[in-house]
């Protein structure tokens, strides 16, 4: 294994050479994901500057003559296009780009489409990228793991510092404060959780042996926090992520009753967890008496998830309006004002996009949008389909479009490409599938 010596020398190195900048800017990427949407944009295009720069030096090109400028954007794309992986991904950009055309609201179809920006760029920035090492890669994650470890021990210090009118909240439907999104940062908890179990697999550590045994104390404390800050995102993510990680298991190893037990460790885990957990009892009572305000439409409206599942039937229902084309993504919130005051007037003030990210697509760009949005998805997952890590990851981002709409926003948009690009591109001694591990 590489000394740390030798990862602190290349780790020291300025950023005057493309591999050192794509190191330090997708080490920027990770931290600024959780606490900067600033420092967020900056580290992308630092990433492409990365990416530009080192196309130009194996073409062996001066950045500094503009003459040269179109011959390394022509081979920048097709390097592109020669990974199909990448570059489908582009398809997420296009779909909604193309509704320009039956879009009356330009600005809001802008708004949309400059969020899914990073569909073209981060993959274009990946395809060209100089290659790291499989310690560089992981030594990412490793601090992209403790990282979300001094975050969570923030977030609850603050928790208990004010966990009388933080639990008072819970009951109204309010969220732990954490940074940013509540949501995402849930979700972008769980992908910490998967990057500990992989770093904690592969026996990863930077200087000393116990920091083996810091990461697992480190990977409990994380899942025992995401259970704590009870946001049904992550916790419904990480699940179907564990759940099929423990099936692929049991399929491949045949050993039903380790399987089995492991699966009952899960449930009970699961069980425990609602009932000795103060904040997620007070999220599940909180639930139930949400669903039965919606049930009896008393003042449903005052409640989230009764928005959300209104959200969700009068986004099915302008699908319904335009099947092929959708309303185009431009209009799609006009147009959710008007159907949801017209289907349920009481939520007319309350109207949301639909909490749910095939609908989403469906409502906004048709059954057209949703087939090439499919094609996008499913592309990346065929060419990682043998790497555990990414498919575990793709497996907890499916689980999160049921419930969100993702990948609408900039760090949503960021958290699913990222990592999606990271464990796709995973640098390992040897192949996940060696052996079956959970």
């Amino acid at each position: 294994m590489t000394n740390f010596k030798s990862l602190t020398t290349f780790n020291m190195k300025s950023i005057s050479t493309p591999t050192g900048l794509a190191y330090w800017s997708a080490n920027l990427l990770v931290v600024s994901m959780v606490a900067s949407p600033f420092l967020l944009s900056i580290s992308m295009w630092l990433m492409v500057l990365a990416a530009w720069w080192h196309t130009a030096q194996t073409l062996q090109a001066s950045l500094r003559l503009p003459g040269t400028w179109w011959k390394v954007l022509k081979v920048s794309f097709q390097r592109l296009f020669a990974r199909r992986e990448l570059a489908v991904l582009s398809l997420l950009l296009l779909v909604p780009a193309i509704s320009f055309f039956w879009s009356d609201d330009k600005t809001y179809w802008l708004r949309l489409v400059q969020t899914r920006i990073p569909f073209l760029v981060l993959p274009w920035a990946f395809a060209n990228s100089p290659t790291l090492s499989e310690r560089q890669w992981k030594s990412v994650l490793y601090l992209f793991f403790w990282f979300m470890v001094v975050m969570c021990i923030a977030i609850g210090i603050n928790f208990l510092w004010h966990y009388d009118v933080i639990i008072e909240g819970l009951g109204r439907g309010n969220p732990i404060p954490v940074p940013r999104s509540h949501v995402r940062f849930s979700l972008i908890l769980a992908t910490s959780i998967l990057a500990g179990i992989r770093l904690w697999r592969h026996v990863f550590y930077l200087r000393r042996a116990w920091e083996k045994k810091a990461l697992v104390w480190g990977i409990l404390f994380l899942f025992v926090f995401l259970h704590v800050l009870s946001v049904r995102g992550g916790l419904f993510s990480l699940y179907a992520a564990l759940l099929f990680a423990l099936f692929r298991y049991i399929w491949i190893s045949k050993k039903w009753l380790s399987g089995l037990a492991a699966l009952s460790l899960i449930i009970a885990a699961l069980w425990f967890a609602t009932e000795t957990v103060p904040s997620l009892k007070m999220r599940i009572a909180y639930m139930k008496y949400d669903w039965e305000r919606f049930q009896t439409q008393d003042n449903g409206h005052l409640y989230s998830d009764a928005v959300r599942w209104v959200s969700l039937q009068s986004g099915w229902s302008l699908w319904q309006q335009n099947p092929m084309l959708g309303t185009g993504a431009g209009d799609l919130l006009s147009e959710t004002k008007r159907n949801t005051a017209a289907l349920f007037p009481t939520y007319a003030h309350e109207a949301r996009l639909p909490h749910n990210q095939f609908v989403f697509i469906l409502a906004s760009t048709g059954l057209i949008g949703l087939i090439f949005s499919l094609i996008a998805f499913f592309g990346p997952i065929y060419a990682g389909r043998k790497n555990i890590l990414f498919i575990s990851f793709q497996i907890m981002a499916f689980a999160s479009f049921l419930i969100e709409c993702t990948i609408e926003n900039a760090i949503g948009v960021s958290w699913f490409l990222f990592y999606s690009l990271w464990f796709l591109n995973a640098r390992k001694g040897k192949s996940d599938d060696s052996k079956p591990q959970l």
